[in-house]
């Protein structure tokens, strides 16, 4: 329900689909349908301990190779990202595979409440121009719009996303944290996103999240998601039809040396 700025900032009539409060209305209706999506997300959350050791290891390797020798070419350096990238790739087809057993063995789509609450939705996006998909818990916010299969109305209207609503419109998801209460964090992968932007990771408020400075650190993250271009994105960055605009200088380009170049139109 907080949606008290994008209404004040758009000045025409907003409909909030209200995506959080339909999931927990299920909750109480079809209470064994969300116990197996409660599982799954259990399990989820084990894939990804495991995933944090498998990873950590090979992303303390790869800093401290690259931080002694600076050699992208160093073959110990590429064989410690290519640990990363296995990794990701491995927890990535771990994710997919129970997101996979759930759908197999649940049929949410099939269920009476779900389809009737996605109709719902559907027959209030119809009455819209364009649909608008703000920030907040990138985890919360993908995992409803998977739920209720919102995937396709992502294309069927002018779509406008902002923050972590940016981040699920990609392929997969990368969370990221420099400067956390617990001091400096690592990035990981949260999944596979919705895929209507292909070949890029998009990093919301990097500035304010990452530490610039830390070139090493940059450069292995860019290593890591090659080929996809890691964008930095801050207030004013509009990227539309593959082209930036807005702001001059609001959206960078992490480049595999750790350095950072102005996407411009």
């Amino acid at each position: 329900d907080r949606d008290d700025l994008p209404r004040a900032a758009v000045p025409n009539r907003l409909l909030n689909l209200r995506l959080y409060h339909r999931f927990r209305g299920l909750e109480t209706r079809a209470p064994e349908l969300t116990a197996g999506w409660t599982a799954k997300q259990e399990a989820l959350r084990g894939v990804k301990d495991r995933y944090r050791l498998r990873f950590h290891n090979a992303l303390g390797a790869a800093v401290a190779l690259h931080a002694e020798v600076r050699d992208p070419q160093c073959p110990w350096f590429q064989q410690a990202i290519r640990h990363l990238r296995e990794a990701d790739e491995l927890f990535l087809s771990e994710a997919k595979r129970l997101h996979d057993t759930f759908v197999r063995e649940y049929k949410p789509a099939q269920h009476p409440l779900v389809a009737q609450v996605r109709a719902e939705m559907v027959a209030d996006l119809e009455g819209c121009e364009a649909l608008c998909i703000a920030g907040g818990h990138v985890g919360v916010l993908r995992n409803r719009l998977s739920f209720f299969d919102l995937g396709t109305e992502l294309v069927r209207r002018p779509l406008f996303a902002w923050s972590g609503g940016a981040m699920v419109l990609t392929d997969r998801v990368l969370l990221y944290h420099d400067n956390t209460a617990h001091g400096p964090g690592t990035s990981e992968l949260l999944d596979h996103g919705f895929g209507l932007l292909q070949n890029v990771v998009f990093l919301p408020h990097a500035m304010e999240r990452l530490d610039m400075e830390n070139t090493v650190g940059l450069a292995v993250l860019a290593h890591r998601m090659a080929p996809r271009k890691l964008i930095a994105l801050q207030n004013g960055a509009v990227y539309e039809d593959g082209r930036y605009t807005g702001t001059d200088g609001a959206a960078f380009r992490i480049q595999l040396d750790g350095s950072l170049l102005a996407e411009t139109a």
